[in-house]
């Protein structure tokens, strides 16, 4: 797995999990996850952005592939907020 936090935002993580099970045939399907972490006194917006991105992560897996949707939720998450 791997963790990424933004130290101007305070509390807020993103954690990308990343399993590769193997089948009988010794075929591997990357299967990846974004388990967000909110902190309790965030806002409204804040929170909901979070709930969504699991399932807005996969989208973006299926359109974008692994290695540019990893980048993007970097990138996204490492932008300072106003």
């Amino acid at each position: 797995y791997m963790i990424i936090k933004n130290p101007e935002l305070s509390g807020f993580e993103l954690m990308i999990i990343w399993k590769i099970p193997v089948n009988e045939e010794g075929i591997a399907i990357p299967v990846l996850d974004l388990l967000p972490k909110i902190p309790a006194h965030s806002n409204h917006k804040a929170a909901a952005a979070a709930e969504n991105a699991p399932g807005c992560f996969r989208i973006m897996l299926r359109l974008l592939g692994i290695e540019a949707s990893i980048e993007s939720v970097v990138k996204s998450f490492a932008m300072e907020t106003e």
